[in-house]
């Protein structure tokens, strides 16, 4: 796992060693520009100096390590953000970090209420290229950004005339409005031009070349080129689902459980792109009813429940507590301390607990309980639509940014009044459920995965785990390595569900992640939204009853293309 944050500043010598390693990454993934590298440590360092605030955001995986980085400058008179350099180590393996500090980025950005994001990208014209034979790595960079939101300004002389704020290239500029839906007005960008070519290229405004691109600017609005790489959005309820989807969201609630000053991946504004994704669909939606603690109790044990309730009252508004004791030697002895206590419970070290952690995590479950009931009563086919997720908590432990296993206690429920099929298709084990229903036959449990060895939580989701007691052969795991595509994975689908079909099911549930496409931050497969049909289709196929609870998946627009696709695959779509 990996955190995203920001630097400040260069006046720590933490800070220092972060710029250090930003530094180097900068000058691998852009040897043609070296001179550039100290710029980036003097913006830092002396940002009182500038013209704009600089905004260094850093991924960082275990013991501190930069894994990529995202400079931006900020112009509050504007309200606008200028995206500067974006990279990740080129000598590591692709894990989408350069999406996830885009996306945080744009956070920021829509923190302070500003109105867009501008970027300079080479030209994907093949006429406006000396180097003909880049063209197609810069149509492969200008669909990446299309994709993320961000199309090129046209009208202007902009990507017509060499400056030295692009090294003497032809290069489109960029706008994303964030996704707030305002268009970029004609004044606007007249004033952002002169600072930008004036930061960028050292050139006054009134250099010929500033005062002609400036002039050029007529539209108003400014108008962007369309689309060429990324199909148009389908329209709201443009989709008539074979199947009925009914939605079951905690709505607010789920808010109160934001930390973003830790750059923490589960994050409210996951749900509202899944959203997004749901809006062709004609979707039926459901007030959460309110379930009491005896359904959390009848698969958790009770003082875990207890410690998580207590947090209420140990902890103030914003305060955190991560474990830093694990007293794993002797399990009999519980620490006297209540925070010494979260090291007992929690199986890592960033999943934090807080003062809204119960509230949030038994809202979840109330949500995944009232889709089961709609299930159990006749529906078709539910969506719940929750956070945190859960499918990391165990019976007496909690991890992975999960507190009660929501789709475990839901499978539960739906096992008393018949067999349960629990398919897990998020990219970490299930490690929760599989430990809930490890001796149990009624509810058989199946986890398609990256493979512990190098995926979390490391321990769990082997080959040989297959259950005990009553419950032996009706617990399965399906471990893929990293680079698993859509055929690999597919044929693993098709083994689970003729296990599935042995097993007669009453009910199929459905822990549902989205980290499994490419371009995750935290997972390492390499399957695109068409993937996702193929798999909602082929989970779809049997017609069982279905209950579908949501886990991971921390690509934001993943989340939107992921959740449209594989639920227009669920609810069988042509």
């Amino acid at each position: 796992m990996f955190r995203i944050r920001r630097v400040h500043s260069a006046t720590t010598a933490q800070d220092e060693l972060v710029i250090a390693q930003v530094v180097r990454i900068y000058q691998d993934a852009f040897s043609y520009y070296p001179k550039y590298a100290e710029k980036i440590a003097a913006m830092l360092r002396f940002p009182a100096d500038l013209g704009f605030e600089p905004l260094l955001l850093v991924a960082e995986g275990s013991k501190g390590r930069v894994l990529g980085f995202a400079l931006s400058f900020m112009f509050p008179d504007l309200r606008l953000g200028y995206l500067d350099y974006i990279a990740s180590d080129p000598k590591r393996a692709r894990r989408g970090y350069g999406t996830a500090l885009y996306e945080a980025t744009e956070e920021a950005m829509l923190e302070r209420r500003y109105r867009g994001l501008l970027i300079d990208v080479p030209s994907d014209e093949e006429i406006l290229l000396k180097e003909k034979g880049r063209l197609q790595v810069n149509r492969r960079r200008m669909a990446l950004y299309e994709r993320m939101g961000a199309r090129p300004i046209i009208g202007t002389q902009y990507e017509h005339i060499q400056t030295k704020a692009n090294q003497g290239y032809f290069t489109y500029l960029l706008f994303d409005d964030i996704e707030t839906g305002r268009p970029l007005s004609r004044d606007r960008l007249r004033a952002f031009i002169p600072e930008l070519l004036a930061i960028k290229g050292a050139m006054k405004r009134d250099d010929a070349r500033v005062k002609k691109i400036v002039a050029s600017i007529t539209d108003d609005p400014v108008r962007l080129r369309e689309p060429r790489y990324v199909k148009p959005r389908p329209k709201p309820g443009s989709m008539d689902a074979g199947r009925m989807i009914h939605l079951v969201s905690t709505g607010d609630a789920h808010q109160i459980h934001h930390l973003k000053e830790r750059g923490y991946v589960e994050r409210p504004a996951r749900v509202n792109f899944i959203r997004r994704g749901l809006q062709p669909f004609a979707v039926v939606e459901h007030k959460v009813e309110r379930f009491g603690r005896r359904h959390i109790l009848a698969v958790h044990n009770p003082e875990l429940v207890r410690f998580l309730e207590r947090a209420e009252q140990e902890l103030k508004p914003g305060q955190l507590v991560y474990p830093n004791v694990f007293p794993i030697r002797r399990p009999e002895r519980i620490p006297k301390t209540w925070d010494m206590q979260a090291g007992y419970y929690c199986i890592d070290t960033f999943t934090p607990v807080t003062r809204n952690a119960y509230r949030a995590a038994h809202a979840a479950v109330n949500a995944a309980l009232t889709g089961a009931r709609l299930v159990a009563n006749g529906a078709d086919l539910a969506y719940v639509l929750c956070r945190p997720p859960g499918h990391h908590a165990e019976r007496r432990a909690f991890g992975g940014f999960c507190y009660f296993n929501n789709a475990a206690i839901a499978a539960h429920e739906l096992s008393r009044r018949g067999r349960v099929a629990f398919i897990d298709i998020d990219h970490h084990h299930g490690n929760g459920s599989q430990d809930i229903f490890y001796e149990r036959d009624d509810v058989f449990f199946i986890s398609i995965h990256g493979h512990p060895r190098s995926a979390y939580p490391y321990f769990a989701g082997y080959a040989d785990e297959r259950g005990a007691g009553k419950g032996k052969g009706f617990n399965r795991n399906f471990p893929l390595f990293p680079g698993a595509d859509i055929a690999e994975y597919t044929d693993t689908l098709a083994r689970a569900m003729r296990l599935f079909g042995r097993f007669k099911p009453d009910y199929l549930v459905i822990s549902l992640g989205f980290d499994i496409m490419g371009g995750d931050p935290t997972g390492t497969f390499n399957i695109n939204d068409r993937g996702m049909r193929r798999i909602g289709a082929m989970l779809g196929e049997p017609g069982w009853p279905t209950l579908v609870v949501q886990e991971g998946g921390y690509a934001l627009r993943n989340l939107r293309l992921g959740a449209m696709e594989f639920f227009r695959g669920l609810t069988g779509q042509p």
